[in-house]
């Protein structure tokens, strides 16, 4: 269902109490959750394994942010 329609990526926190009905309600749609810890270890999978930048130019660029007052 979900590889058929765009999907919206969203950020909710459940009170405990009422996560046993979120999660049948989640069921019941056929949504997919995913925890923070879940989400992070896709983007560390999936990261790029050569960055972009160098860490000088990432340094560089944080110096001219940081001392460009």
């Amino acid at each position: 269902m979900l590889a058929e329609q765009a999907t919206k990526g969203i950020y909710l926190d459940v009170p405990e109490k009422d996560w046993t009905l979120f999660s049948e309600l989640i069921r019941k749609f056929g949504w997919r959750t995913r925890t923070k810890e879940q989400m992070l270890e896709r983007f560390i999978a999936t990261r790029p394994k050569e960055p972009l930048l160098s860490e000088e130019e990432i340094m560089a660029e944080v110096s001219a942010v940081r001392y460009a007052k």
